[in-house]
């Protein structure tokens, strides 16, 4: 099987090109591969509540998640962060499993039934403990 360079515009996207194609692209950063799926079959019928369950947890745990960032990320006054961003940075850097840092943050840092950000105190509750 032959091996392509994509073109640097293409090596960057990421999800749909448009909102009326079918076609999602994805690019591995570690190793620049770029992927590319397409929905043969998508759906019509409503969402259940299950998938809107879902969604809403999705979306509480993305809010949690961005709310963490702007305390913690590197500011004017903390140029590289707080201790527990850079010890998690450092954690989600040193790993392969997970591919974005937000699911990283989700994954070790909040607690996905809690619905406030965890501290980094050192305990199993969900801080700084469950970084290695």
């Amino acid at each position: 099987m032959a091996s392509v360079k994509p073109i640097a515009i293409v090596a960057n996207l990421s999800g749909k090109v448009c909102q009326h194609s079918d076609m999602y692209f994805s690019t591995n950063k570690q190793n620049g591969k770029v992927y590319t799926g397409k929905r043969c079959f998508p759906s019509d019928a409503a969402p259940s509540e299950a998938q809107l369950a879902a969604r809403t947890k999705f979306g509480q745990l993305m809010g949690q998640c961005k709310t963490w960032l702007a305390e913690n990320k590197p500011s004017a006054t903390q140029p590289k962060g707080t201790e527990l961003y850079q010890q998690t940075l450092a954690a989600y850097k040193s790993q392969h499993r997970i591919g974005r840092f937000n699911a990283y943050i989700v994954k070790h840092v909040l607690k996905a039934d809690e619905t406030t950000p965890q501290g980094g105190n050192g305990d199993s509750t969900g801080g700084a403990g469950d970084l290695g």
